[in-house]
């Protein structure tokens, strides 16, 4: 189907022409916290641009974050603030990763918005995805869950051992009984032997731990 950047460095750039839509779209904001700004765009526009829906992608930055790869002035330019949404409601929210996980959360410069944000989507959004550290924050946030040092990154492709096939999650992606899950981190959750009642972990590996976790 088709999907529009309403937003963003890409289109800003003539870098992305958007499709014509066929039907009213999916509205999804994007966090977007990776310093490769312009290639993370481009990895969600051309996966959107996949799916069986047209959809609407808008951009959104942290105020009080300190830019290094990119020009502030540009940015403010073509993404929103939360100041700018704030009333509006979203089909989906997703706040990317960042290089920061070893970095206490208290330390990163946007911490406060980053909970501000993930609060205002808990109420605007149908459905919020948190990616890569903004997962370990995410349950810090919410469930006071924290993340400790591993002893060696963990990189590689790994299979899932542990999948909730009956996660509207984990729907499609293991078919053939195999899930594969890239791993890059230097850190790891450390998730209590009990489980809050709503937290479920929908996918695993023995050696890694749990890579993705559903909260119903």
């Amino acid at each position: 189907m088709a999907v529009i950047a309403t937003n963003g460095l890409l289109k800003a750039q003539h870098d992305w022409i958007d499709d014509e839509l066929q039907t009213d779209p999916l509205q999804i904001l994007i966090l977007n916290l990776m310093p490769t700004k312009l290639e993370t765009e481009r990895q969600f526009l051309q996966r959107f641009a996949a799916v069986d829906q047209d959809v609407a992608v808008t951009f959104m930055y942290p105020t009080r974050h300190h830019f290094k790869t990119v020009a502030r002035a540009a940015v403010v330019e073509n993404y929103v603030s939360i100041d700018q949404v704030v009333d509006q409601s979203f089909d989906g929210v997703i706040i990317t990763g960042a290089p920061v996980e070893q970095l206490p959360f208290e330390d990163v410069d946007y911490w406060h918005e980053f909970v501000a944000i993930s609060d205002w989507a808990h109420r605007h959004a149908s459905q919020t995805l948190y990616e890569c550290w903004a997962a370990q924050a995410g349950l810090y946030q919410d469930f006071d869950i924290p993340k400790y040092d591993l002893p060696q990154k963990a990189f590689g492709i790994y299979s899932a051992t542990t999948v909730d096939d009956h996660s509207p999650l984990m729907s499609g992606l293991s078919a053939g009984g195999l899930l594969k899950m890239p791993q890059s981190r230097h850190t790891a959750l450390d998730l209590p032997a009990q489980l809050p009642a709503d937290l479920q972990v929908v996918a695993a590996n023995a050696e890694v731990g749990a890579a993705g976790l559903d909260v119903r």
